[in-house]
């Protein structure tokens, strides 16, 4: 068993930031681009166009897992470096005017979903096991595709533990260091 724990719990925010998205999302980014390429493989070597249910729903949560990552890629990696940035220049929100609290409050709240919407689509994934047809034409390719979810699945439950437990406290604590009021 890995130590996670001991692997990120010192880590700076920064660090951390850096991690999640090398580590986590582009590696869940390209497994999923691996499944779509598998996906297109058992279809296309059916003798005729299946219209396969598994494969619909595997499409479908890989349209939830890409909305995911790319809210956390276009939306919330920036934020969070813009709090890195104020956490290093010394800002101080108690002298904001304007919507400061409001828009930190709101990127917490909303990263707080986000990380609580991959539990979601965890068990979207669980649900994805193999079709069971015993006489089935291509049970090698369903198995690689089976066993590329199951690889999304492992890096989305690390994934979902260290935001959840690491992420969003130590975006609380920048949070605190920039005198958010409430905080």
């Amino acid at each position: 068993m890995i130590n996670i724990k001991g692997q990120h719990s010192n880590l700076p925010l920064p660090d951390l930031i850096e991690k999640l998205r090398v580590e986590y999302y582009e590696s869940i980014e390209r497994l999923c681009t691996d499944v779509s390429e598998q996906t297109d493989k058992i279809k296309s070597l059916a003798p005729l166009k299946i219209d396969d249910a598994y494969l619909k729903q595997c499409q479908s949560v890989l349209d939830r897992i890409a909305g995911s990552l790319r809210e956390r890629r276009d939306r919330f990696i920036p934020y969070l470096n813009g709090l890195v940035e104020k956490v290093t220049g010394d800002h101080d929100c108690a002298n904001c005017t304007g919507s400061c609290k409001l828009n930190h409050d709101v990127q917490l709240f909303d990263l707080s979903a986000a990380v609580k919407n991959l539990k979601s689509i965890q068990s979207d994934l669980q649900l994805l096991s193999l079709p069971l047809y015993a006489e089935t034409l291509f049970p090698d390719q369903y198995r690689i595709l089976r066993n590329l979810l199951a690889l999304i699945e492992s890096d989305m439950v690390e994934l979902f533990f260290l935001e959840e437990n690491y992420l969003i406290p130590k975006v609380i604590e920048a949070q605190k260091a920039i005198n958010v009021p409430g905080k």
